[in-house]
Formats: C-alpha cells, sequence, structure tokens
C-alpha cells in the first residue's frame, strides 16, 4: 500500500539527493534505530516476560528473518 503520491514520491527522492552523504547516513541511521525501537515495542507486548536475551533473539529473527538470524546467531533456546 502507498499512500503517497508520485509527484511527493519525488520531491522526497530530490530533497534526499541533494543532500550531503553524512546527513543522508544520519537519516537512514535514525530510521533503522525507529524501526528496531518499533519492533522491540511490539515484541514486548506480545511476550511481556520473555528474558532479555530471547527478546533479542527474537528481534533478530524479525529483522533478519529466521535463516539468516538462525545463522548467525545459532538456535533460539527455549524458554517455555
Amino acid at each position: 500500500m502507498n499512500d503517497t503520491s508520485p509527484q511527493a514520491d519525488a520531491m522526497r527522492l530530490r530533497v534526499l539527493q541533494a543532500m550531503p552523504p553524512t546527513r543522508r547516513l544520519s537519516l537512514a541511521l535514525g530510521w533503522s534505530q525507529a524501526v528496531r525501537d518499533l519492533t522491540r515495542s511490539s515484541l514486548r507486548q506480545q511476550h511481556p516476560a520473555l528474558p532479555p536475551q530471547a527478546m533479542s533473539r527474537l528481534l533478530a529473527d524479525r529483522l533478519l528473518g529466521k535463516e539468516l538470524a538462525l545463522k548467525a546467531y545459532g538456535p533460539p533456546q527455549n524458554h517455555g
């Protein structure tokens, strides 16, 4: 679903392209952190009793996908 008009999307792209690379990187890092924070918050609501290590692994599954998280972190621990 996309609620942005093609004209607005084109303008957004032009504004981003006009920014210095350091500013674009700063924005991207901020957006990435926001995604992690929102995902972590959602997971905490769904699994309030999950220990921190298990929460981190579940977050990795969500952000990286289960296959890549398995390769990076090994099998998840069973926490009941």
